[in-house]
């Protein structure tokens, strides 16, 4: 009997192992540890994910904010700003995937905000996880929740410090993944990522519903931007034509 339970947990524990060589062979490689969408707007590697931090005039507005609750990579790059952290206006979580909130909680002053149907996820709900999710969820704990979120559902237009981003709903990667545009950078989570010389979704056993993550993207068709900043690779110049051609192929 007790050679079954070590065998089983034995397998259980090679399974994520495999699921995280399959993300590597499959990701596109990342833009670095910093790297600058725009000036005024950067990217830091917060654990396995972007952060991505919104210079505004009295301080700034995060854009995810990795799965590091400790915040290491962010912090130091607020200082390098001279921004403080209880300069942080908002923090604006894409999804509720825990590589895009673990140090949101950090920021004191901050609001919060997240897609209304990912709240639960954020929480420690687990039923929307991805096949990939669920497996690394059995296995990894789960960082502490902001206490108060502000939840969206997509249409609303936010503003902070001058700062104004409109917030579109792209359900699919998880139930409320939603994008923040920012004058002409799109946020975009893992709902749409860099790969190679074009955009793409991520693949299905990372996502709860990758065949309406990619129905959801026409919603980005009326969006003047040029720029994508994601989750994970990092930035994709002249986003829109490659957008044009994600959803014109296969």
């Amino acid at each position: 009997m007790l050679k079954k339970v070590l065998i089983g947990l034995g397998a259980l524990l090679l399974v994520p192992v495999a699921g995280i060589a399959a993300l590597f062979a499959i990701r596109e490689p990342p833009d670095g540890p910093r790297v600058e969408a725009v000036p005024g707007v950067i990217g830091v590697e917060a654990g396995g994910g972007y952060a991505w931090i919104v210079r505004t005039p009295n301080g700034a507005v995060l854009v995810d904010a990795g799965l590091d609750a400790e915040g290491g990579a962010i912090l130091a790059e607020l200082k390098a700003l001279g921004v403080d952290p209880m300069q942080v206006h908002a923090v604006l979580i894409t999804h509720g995937h825990p590589d895009h909130f673990a140090a949101a909680r950090l920021f004191s002053k901050a609001t919060i905000v997240a897609g209304s149907a990912d709240l639960a996820m954020i929480r420690g709900d687990r039923t929307h996880y991805s096949t990939f999710g669920k497996i690394i969820g059995a296995v990894m704990p789960l960082p502490a929740p902001p206490s108060i979120i502000s939840a969206v559902r997509g249409g609303e237009q936010l503003e902070y410090d001058t700062a104004r981003f409109n917030v579109i709903a792209t359900p699919g990667h998880s139930p409320g993944s939603v994008m923040y545009f920012h004058r002409n950078v799109l946020f975009t989570g893992d709902s749409l990522m860099r790969k190679g010389d074009g955009l793409t979704v991520a693949p299905s056993m990372f996502s709860e519903n990758a065949a309406q993550n990619r129905a959801s993207l026409t919603a980005l068709q009326a969006l003047p931007f040029d720029i994508v900043a994601d989750g994970h690779a990092g930035v994709a110049g002249g986003a829109r034509e490659k957008l044009a051609r994600l959803l014109a192929g296969p």
